[in-house]
C-alpha cells in the first residue's frame, strides 16, 4: 500500500521526459500511430477540405461563366457579321434594280426575308409621285416627318407601337415594333422617311445600333431617286 502511495506521489512527468523516452524508443510511435493523429486532433481538417472544395467549385463556375460569355460573344459576332453581309446584299440588289417594279419586289419581298423583319416602307412628303412608284413609295402629308420623328432628327426606335397605315399600308396591322430613319430633302427629292417594322414587340429597342438601318435607308433613297428623277 505504501509502495502504491509512493508511486502515485512520484515526480510529475515532464515534456522532456517524454521526448527522451521517444528518442530511446524510436519504434514506439510506429507501433502506436494513433498517438500521432488521434481522432479529433485536427478539428479544422474538414473545414479546410470544405474550403478547398468551395474555392475549386467557385473557380469552376467562373470558368464555365467565362466560356459561356465567350460563346455568346462569338455567336453575336457571327450574327452581326451575317447581318452586315445580308444588308450589303440588299443594298446591291437595290442599286441594280432596273425599274420601279423590280425595286418594289426587292423592298416588299427580299428585304423582309433577308433581314428577318415583316415590313419595309419608304415615303416622301409630296403629292407628285412617279406613275410607277405607287406600289413602293407612300405619299405623305406635309409635316409627317416632324410628327413621326419628334425630337430625334435622324433615327427613331419605337420598341412597342401600332403600325402606321400611311407608312406600312396593308402591312400596318402586323407591325408592333419599328425603326424610322429620316430622309432629308435634296437632290430633287422631298423630305421623307424610311421604316422597317417587325411583328414582335421589343424587336427594336432604344439604344441599339441603327447604323445598318440608316445605311440601307439612304441606299433605298438613292435607288428610288434614280427612277424618280427620270419619270417626273
Amino acid at each position: 500500500m505504501a509502495d502504491r502511495q509512493k508511486a502515485g506521489t512520484g515526480p510529475e512527468l515532464r515534456e522532456q521526459d517524454v521526448i527522451a523516452y521517444l528518442l530511446r524508443n524510436p519504434r514506439f510511435l510506429a507501433a502506436h500511430p494513433e498517438l500521432i493523429a488521434p481522432e479529433g486532433r485536427f478539428e479544422t481538417d474538414a473545414v479546410v477540405v470544405d474550403m478547398q472544395r468551395f474555392v475549386v467549385e467557385r473557380l469552376r463556375r467562373q470558368v464555365d461563366d467565362l466560356k459561356a460569355s465567350t460563346d455568346r460573344i462569338v455567336t453575336n459576332t457571327r450574327s452581326n457579321m451575317s447581318l452586315v453581309e445580308r444588308t450589303l446584299e440588299c443594298a446591291l440588289a437595290l442599286l441594280y434594280a432596273r425599274d420601279f417594279n423590280e425595286l418594289g419586289q426587292i423592298l416588299n419581298d427580299d428585304l423582309p426575308a433577308h433581314l428577318g423583319i415583316d415590313a419595309v416602307a419608304i415615303g416622301f412628303e409630296s403629292d407628285h409621285l412617279p406613275a410607277d412608284a405607287g406600289q413602293i413609295v407612300k405619299a405623305l402629308p406635309q409635316g409627317t416627318l416632324h410628327g413621326l420623328m419628334g425630337n430625334d432628327p435622324s433615327t427613331r426606335i419605337r420598341s412597342q407601337t401600332d403600325g402606321d397605315v400611311m407608312l406600312y399600308g396593308s402591312s400596318a396591322g402586323i407591325v408592333r415594333s419599328d425603326a424610322l430613319v429620316a430622309l432629308v430633302e435634296g437632290e430633287g427629292m422631298p423630305p421623307g422617311i424610311f421604316a422597317v417594322g417587325c411583328r414582335t414587340p421589343g424587336h427594336f429597342e432604344p439604344g441599339q445600333g441603327t447604323e445598318l438601318i440608316a445605311f440601307l435607308a439612304h441606299v433605298t433613297r438613292y435607288a428610288v431617286g434614280r427612277w424618280w428623277t427620270l419619270q417626273l
